[in-house]
């Protein structure tokens, strides 16, 4: 197991509106909303593993569906008006500073990818 920090992508759908509460109470103190049920964590393996378990004792196993997935830190791409800036990336919880790029680096990222 790496012990590597990742951004991770983490999605559910739970049927209970009292378990989705939970559940989104939970996931707002460990990760960045992006959408409704989507969050983005920074963490290593064993603090997902972590979240897992916390999670797997919050839902129903066959009424809910969460799924989570470690994202390619080389590889982004984005269509139509996101939830965030660009720029902006996950921070662990609690930390009150977002990481940005400056919007010079922004605009050589974005001639890079239609290049």
């Amino acid at each position: 197991m790496s012990a590597r920090r990742g951004i991770w992508l983490v999605a559910y759908d739970v049927a209970s509106p009292k378990r989705l509460g939970r559940v989104h109470r939970f996931m707002v103190r460990r990760g960045l909303p992006t959408q409704y049920s989507v969050f983005l964590v920074e963490a290593d393996r064993a603090a997902i593993e972590e979240l897992v378990g916390a999670l797997a004792r919050l839902v129903h196993p066959k009424q809910d569906d969460v799924r989570i997935f470690r994202l390619d830190p080389t590889f982004g791409r984005s269509l139509g008006v996101g939830a965030l800036p660009r720029f902006v990336l996950a921070t662990p919880p609690r930390v009150p500073a977002i990481l940005r790029r400056s919007p010079r680096s922004n605009a050589v990222a974005d001639r890079a990818e239609r290049g």
